[in-house]
């Protein structure tokens, strides 16, 4: 488990960083006034901004004035991907509820706000943790974001959902680790990756057959392909600089409206030993509402076609008989929905793909 050594405050902000901070349109003019009345100090709402902040920027100025800026400057989190796998020896709910118990102790202690709810055989961790950027201002260092795991009762062991970041997958980790320490037993874990599938048109051809196969849903649109190319090994000349035939590329973005149809794409697939490793795309859901879902999906370990994730990213609805142009955050329903088909189809094509190359490579 990450422990920290840092406290809320990183250092102690300067004059001029309060002053900057304060002239920033992020910070509102009844922000300024509130920090001024702290100090029973009364201002005019048409004094210039300047001149309050060069004012202010003057006095001392504790934690919780520091506080209030950052809450006005900081950034928002924006969801990210989910990442799940198949875990099989988790044992019953009580079992698995005497691990998250501790694991809930000993997060809050570490400074995390830890939200625990159930549905039926279902458990969903919810985790507040902060993290420290050092590139940004000294008001935005410290963020606060949300993170998720969430275990999914099959008919034979769990469907494990996280959030897909460092964080949240040492949190699951350890949650494991808890698992097999109490119940004494060694969890089974498949994830969706292609190592073992180094055929680059296969691995290109699992992202084909995800968006154009998705069971219920029918592809509207590819508006972005990501292609991949690993760097070899050895790409410098004697005197250890790059000669023109050591020019690589390693990544290239291909973004508009069909794009797995552009000549582009197809001249880099079978040419230049590419393979796509990334893909966003637009589906319309068959029966039912007739909503279009925007989605992304994507292996983090592009060499190795590992860390596979997906993101719902938004719901264009359907009214009056018209797609919206509009999209709207989906629903925790939705997004439910959508991840059950994916994780079903993802399974399904690692199978079908490692067979596939396994007769490939047996020359069958």
């Amino acid at each position: 488990m990450i422990k920290r050594k840092h406290g809320p405050s990183l250092y102690y902000a300067t004059d001029k960083n309060v002053f900057d901070a304060l002239n920033q349109r992020k910070v509102d003019t009844n922000t300024v006034i509130q920090l001024f009345e702290r100090r029973n100090i009364i201002v005019g709402k048409k004094t210039p901004r300047e001149d309050l902040a060069k004012y202010f920027s003057m006095l001392n100025h504790d934690y919780y004035d520091h506080k209030d800026i950052a809450a006005r400057l900081g950034i928002a989190p924006r969801r990210e991907r989910i990442t799940s796998m198949n875990v099989l020896g988790v044992g019953e709910k009580e079992e698995l509820q005497v691990s998250i118990d501790k694991l809930k102790q000993e997060l809050e202690s570490a400074g995390d706000v830890v939200h625990i709810s159930r549905d039926g055989d279902n458990v969903s961790v919810q985790v507040q943790y902060s993290t420290v950027n050092y590139k940004l201002n000294e008001f935005s260092q410290v963020q606060v974001r949300d993170g998720t795991v969430e275990f999914v009762k099959l008919s034979e062991g769990y469907i494990v959902r996280n959030t897909q970041n460092d964080y949240i997958n040492n949190v699951r980790e350890t949650l494991f680790g808890k698992i097999e320490k109490t119940q004494s037993v060694t969890l089974t874990k498949e994830v969706v990756s292609l190592f073992d599938v180094p055929s680059l048109k296969l691995r290109s051809k699992f992202f084909h057959e995800l968006v154009t196969k998705l069971p219920g849903y029918s592809l509207c649109d590819v508006s972005s392909v990501y292609v991949y190319k690993a760097k070899p090994d050895d790409d410098s000349t004697d005197d250890g600089s790059l000669s023109e035939q050591d020019t690589h590329i390693e990544r290239v973005l291909l973004r508009g409206n069909g794009v797995t149809q552009s000549q582009l794409l197809n001249e880099l697939l079978d040419e230049e030993d590419y393979y796509i490793i990334k893909i966003g795309w637009t589906t319309k859901e068959i029966m039912g509402s007739g909503h279009v879902y925007d989605i992304e999906a994507v292996f983090a370990d592009p060499k190795d076609c590992a860390g596979f994730s997906f993101i719902l990213g938004g719901v264009f609805p359907l009214e009056d008989g018209k797609v919206s142009s509009h999209r709207r955050v989906p629903s925790r329903a939705e997004i439910n929905i959508i991840s059950q088909v994916i994780e079903l189809k993802s399974r399904e094509l690692m199978a079908s793909l490692r067979d596939e190359y396994d007769k490939l490579k047996s020359g069958d």
